[in-house]
């Protein structure tokens, strides 16, 4: 049980030894000037901060290791003092992107000691606007190796002339929103959700031209996502037009084909069925297109919309081309329509035959006369009396 107690006892005094000894050296505020963004290879930045040592066994820091301050500022002079007791002991300025403080310079038995650093630099010439490092503290082994990072400072350098960029080829995207709009209004198309993400696109833009970098970032990519969000509202509105045309052409071509069945008598004429099977793709297209619309997919729903009214304009088509073959076919020998004049013929028919039968009267009429009244010769002749004819056309008509 005593042999226990020792061990906990030991290990307990070695964690309160080497705790502290990955601690030696605290790190407080680090005032970085200016504050927020920094401008490539333009901003003139200063960073100011205090190491606080914590004494270990009376000792303000181990000899054998070291601090290592380091910065990705260009054209670095760091200027520090070593404070004992109170008392500022400056040390020459120090021109390069790490300062080492070796544990020999640092290390002192029993006394208050703290280091006063100031980092004066400017912001590095980027490509694309990153984030860098304005100065860390490390806590370094004897072969030079960081053994703990105390502090850690960063900010953000902007390339202006990459933000301009972004904000050019959001511009750019938004004029195209505004022409596309226009032309799907000029379609009888429904623009009013469409237009109402545009002017939220507009005004992110307006937001981002004066602002800083990481916040004009932001409204860059809500104006991005706004202006994806009008062309999904213009396809919905595209979808639900193109949509019902196709449903409209469906309709018409519904119309000729029962015309060709019932009027024309094609039900089994092969060239009424490539139309029929052509009619049922653009119905299934139809279909799964306003699936798509009544899913929100609006994206989807306009593309298949496209081919179910290409389908159903190209059928309603192919029944126009149908119905003039028909008419230009042939169709047999036919009468004239002589129903109009048909009473004037019969009239005048009627009036040829009776003058006719009236001078056949009124000739034989005239032979029966010369025979009675003279005694010559022709009247002597015992011929029989020829026999009147009128009452055959009597009985003819």
């Amino acid at each position: 049980m005593k042999t226990g107690s020792l061990i906990i006892f030991l290990s307990l005094l070695f964690c309160f030894i080497a705790v502290p000894a990955m601690a030696s050296v605290e790190v407080g505020h680090v005032n970085v000037r200016p504050s927020g963004d920094l401008e490539s290879g333009k901003s003139n930045v200063t960073a100011d901060l205090q190491m606080n040592f914590i004494s270990i066994g009376g000792q303000t820091f181990p000899s054998d290791e070291s601090i290592s301050l380091r910065t990705e500022l260009e054209n670095p002079v760091w200027t520090y003092s070593i404070i004992l007791d109170g008392v500022e002991n400056p040390r020459p300025p120090v021109s390069r992107k790490q300062l080492d403080l070796s544990g020999w310079e640092l290390s002192y038995e029993n006394v208050d000691e703290n280091v006063k650093v100031s980092l004066k630099g400017m912001a590095p010439k980027v490509d694309s606007s990153r984030e860098i490092e304005v100065v860390s503290v490390n806590v370094a082994t004897p072969g030079g190796r960081v053994k703990e990072t105390v502090k850690n400072v960063t900010a953000f350098v902007a390339n202006p002339g990459e933000l301009k960029g972004d904000i050019s080829s959001v511009k750019d995207a938004y004029s195209k929103l505004e022409k596309d709009i226009a032309q799907s209004k000029a379609d009888g198309i429904d623009v009013s959700k469409a237009e109402a993400k545009a002017k939220d696109a507009l005004n992110s833009l307006n937001s981002a031209a004066g602002a800083s970098y990481s916040n004009a970032q932001v409204y860059i990519k809500n104006a991005n996502t706004y202006i994806k969000d009008a062309y999904s509202m213009l396809d919905l509105g595209m979808s639900k037009k193109t949509i019902e045309d196709a449903k409209e052409a469906i309709d018409k071509t519904d119309e000729w084909i029962s015309y060709f069945k019932t009027e024309k008598g094609l039900g089994s004429d092969p060239r009424l069925a490539p139309i029929v099977t052509k009619r049922e793709f653009a119905a299934e297209y139809t279909a799964d297109a306003k699936n798509l619309y009544d899913s929100g997919k609006y994206t989807e729903a306009k593309k298949r919309a496209d081919e179910a009214y290409k389908k159903a304009n190209e059928v309603f088509t192919e029944t126009q081309e149908l119905n003039a073959e028909l008419e230009a076919s042939p169709v047999g020998f036919a009468l004239p329509d002589l129903s109009g004049i048909l009473v004037y013929i019969v009239g005048i028919i009627v009036v040829v035959i009776v003058i006719f039968g009236l001078l056949r009267f009124m000739k034989n009429r005239g032979g029966r006369g010369g025979g009675g009244g003279g005694g010559g010769s022709f009247g002597s002749r015992d011929r029989p009396r020829k026999k009147s004819t009128a009452h055959q056309y009597d009985e003819l008509f």
